[in-house]
């Protein structure tokens, strides 16, 4: 078993080459390129999906090297996240072919109301995911961090949807090491991202729109607990307007974070300018002259300035 704390993001094809030559700038301790071709698995009333939990078999090639096959289970039933920053539970085990076999992971794994001897024969692969992953584990600071890039498809039938992210998965040290990281990659163009590859494979197989929160309602929640709030209405209706292209729906989300904002951060006015005020004040800025969603969702200063909300609350 162990914790996965990870930050997902969304990656324009154009930006592929410069981030690619910019981390083999890094100090890089491992670097591979493998082929992942996965399954998931679930029953038809969903049983593993209702416990916050995934389990996926996945294909693992490596250069000429015969294939090898492993079983995942994740759950996310005490998923600690904000906005694309997720940190979950994970079992994984070696198996010797791309059959189902839930015996190779222990019961322990499985959550309550969850039977593992009892469940295999409720499931079936739903959908897919097939792509190519370029990894870098790079050190940063007192950390270390996988890079991986993800290009490929999700599928079921004749449906799919598109895979083109990057992940940031920490392997030894801080989050704040990762959140800092994260923010020297900002410049290529990057947008956080939310949606797990399975979330997206069961809206893929369900028909289901991305979610929205039309209103921001922060009345009843404590302190500590606002500027988390802020950041998943922020992120989860910035991913439907893109979804949908829709500029006025995401011009009224700018301004109910903006408004919501003004009480808890300094005035980016403030005349002891911090690096967060001039980016607080910078990203104020270009909110006022939007026209293209896409292009403001990954500018460098909308990721700037999320990073930096994410740090403060993990400070």
């Amino acid at each position: 078993m162990s914790e996965e704390i990870e930050l997902k993001f969304e990656i324009d094809s154009s930006s592929i080459k410069p981030l690619s030559t910019f981390l083999q700038n890094q100090r890089i301790i491992e670097q591979r390129s493998l082929h992942l071709a996965n399954s998931y698995y679930d029953s038809l009333d969903n049983i593993l999906r209702r416990h916050h939990t995934s389990i996926r078999i996945r294909s693992i090639e490596e250069n000429t090297k015969k294939h090898e096959y492993e079983i995942t289970l994740k759950s996310s039933m005490n998923e600690k996240s904000i906005t694309g920053l997720h940190s979950r539970l994970e079992f994984n085990a070696s198996l010797p072919n791309n059959k189902l076999n839930l015996s190779a992971l222990p019961k322990a794994a499985f959550p309550i109301g969850l039977d593992r001897d009892s469940l295999e024969k409720q499931l079936s692969a739903l959908f897919t995911t097939d792509f190519q992953r370029e990894t870098w584990v790079v050190h940063f600071n007192q950390s270390q961090i996988e890079v991986a890039l993800d290009q490929g498809i999700i599928s079921t039938g004749a449906l799919n949807l598109p895979i083109l992210e990057v992940e940031l998965e920490l392997k030894l040290g801080a989050k704040v090491d990762l959140l800092l990281f994260a923010h020297k990659l900002s410049q290529f163009h990057i947008h956080l991202f939310s949606q797990s590859k399975a979330a997206r494979g069961y809206r893929l197989v369900q028909g289901c729109d991305v979610a929205k929160i039309p209103q921001l309602d922060i009345s009843n929640l404590t302190t500590s607990s606002i500027l988390p709030a802020i950041l998943e209405f922020w992120q989860t209706n910035e991913e439907y307007a893109l979804a949908h292209n829709d500029l006025s729906f995401y011009l009224q989300t700018l301004q109910q974070v903006i408004d919501n904002l003004v009480p808890i951060l300094p005035s980016p006015e403030n005349e002891y300018s911090t690096e967060l005020n001039q980016v607080y004040r910078n990203w104020l800025s270009h909110t006022k002259s939007i026209t293209n969603i896409k292009h403001f969702a990954f500018s460098p200063i909308n990721g700037q300035f999320k990073l930096y909300l994410m740090l403060l609350v993990l400070w």
